[in-house]
């Protein structure tokens, strides 16, 4: 790779000492404002707000201008007394309450906006929230993998002088001396998945997400109580979760629809009124004619409703059957994610228990009495080997379910919309 290309990523990918930590808060708030969703929705809440005014409105009037009568002999205005000028306006009228249910739908839509959007800042949240911790925890193991790297060079160093002196065996120097180099290619690795993550990040929150992430951990007290409560039925909790909520709108929709439909057996109304101006005179007289007044008032009476008016209301009571169990399946979904969420923390904190009390101690003892027992010449270097590469891949195993036991509790604060 030439030279310029490699200095490159390395200062792109190396971070400044003296850069302010990147905490996971931070790296939430910055992922909410970037997200283009909270856009759309709430450019969808206006529109919907615009719609919800728009439908409430009657139709516009209609304006009618004509001339009426006109001799077809002469085409005078003046010879017949029929004949006439007229404008006339005329209105329609909805049947029943239609406008203000109309409205009232577009209402209710952008109140399912509203919810649709916090819940996509909830799925977000959680996103971000397992990507910070993968994050954390590739980082953690290259710091844990070179302070053992540098350990282990120790003990190859003083390995090393021991067979200068013949003490050892060469055999015992080349598998040290392996084992030594394997660290730069797992610490490689995990830099890999770091520098993949980060760049995961980066579409959130920009060139921030290659600052040194904050150690400290998130206690979320409330999440790890709730979790303990064993609890299997989460409906009650599960009520008030943004996209359970967004489904009972869209149930609230429905119902609405019905209202409409049944509305239809309503009769619908349309007035006009006319003015008519005469221009022929009287003949008896000589004087002018008395202009006219029209006025009418037009019915729309739904008398066969079997084939129309009844299949509406029926189409719309079925939409309503369909949004209840939409929202009735939804919440079995969560509930037993949610469950399943539950199970996988509490089993998890059981097994880092374990780690803490019982494997992580007796791998420790265990390499050391390895090493005791190859200075005392009863046991080869192969078994140091083992021993503490058993050490390390617990201890790598222990981090690796801290975090994945934390992205299990940040799903559990998804349902709980924190």
């Amino acid at each position: 790779m030439p030279s310029k290309i490699y200095f490159g990523l390395l200062t792109l990918f190396t971070f400044n000492v003296n850069a302010q930590l990147l905490t996971l808060s931070v790296a939430e708030d910055l992922a909410l404002h970037s997200d283009p969703t909270a856009q759309i929705y709430t450019a969808q809440q206006t529109r919907f707000q615009a719609q919800a005014i728009s439908s409430s409105q009657l139709t516009d009037p209609m304006i009618k201008l004509g001339l009426a009568n006109v001799p077809i002999d002469s085409f005078s205005l003046t010879d017949d007394p029929m004949t006439q000028f007229s404008i006339g306006m005329s209105q329609q009228f909805s049947r029943g309450d239609t406008l203000a249910l109309n409205a009232n739908n577009f209402n209710l839509q952008a109140q399912q906006s509203v919810q649709l959007s916090a819940n996509r800042q909830a799925e977000l949240k959680l996103q971000i929230r397992e990507l910070w911790f993968d994050i954390r925890f590739t980082k953690l193991a290259q710091q844990i993998l070179q302070k053992n790297q540098a350990l282990f060079k120790l003990n190859v160093d003083n390995l090393y002088r021991q067979f200068e002196l013949g003490y050892k065996q060469n055999q015992d120097l080349i598998n040290a001396e392996l084992e030594l180099a394997k660290f730069d290619d797992r610490i490689a690795a995990f830099a890999q998945q770091e520098q993949a993550l980060r760049g995961q990040l980066l579409a959130w929150i920009g060139s921030q997400a290659f600052e040194q992430l904050d150690s400290q951990i998130p206690e979320w007290q409330t999440s790890r109580d709730y979790a303990k409560q064993g609890k299997v039925v989460h409906y009650q909790l599960l009520a008030s979760h943004p996209q359970v909520l967004a489904a009972q709108q869209a149930i609230d929709v429905a119902e609405n629809t019905i209202e409409i439909a049944n509305e239809s057996y309503k009769p619908a109304f349309k007035v006009d009124v006319g003015y008519g101006h005469r221009e022929a005179l009287d003949m008896t007289t000589g004087s002018a004619r008395s202009d006219l007044l029209s006025g009418s008032v037009t019915m729309n009476i739904p008398l066969f409703t079997g084939n129309r008016q009844d299949q509406v209301v029926i189409a719309a009571t079925q939409g309503k059957g369909i949004k209840k169990a939409e929202k009735d399946l939804l919440l079995i979904k969560f509930n037993g994610i949610l469950n399943g969420a539950i199970a996988n923390f509490l089993n998890t904190e059981s097994r880092l228990q374990r780690y803490q009390d019982t494997l992580l101690p007796h791998a420790k003892r265990n390499t050391e009495a390895s090493l005791q027992g190859y200075q005392l010449n009863t046991n080869n270097f192969e078994q140091i080997i083992k021993a503490f590469m058993d050490e390390q891949a617990l201890e790598l195993e222990y981090q690796q379910l801290h975090f994945q036991s934390l992205k299990t509790l940040a799903r559990i604060r998804y349902f709980q919309a924190l």
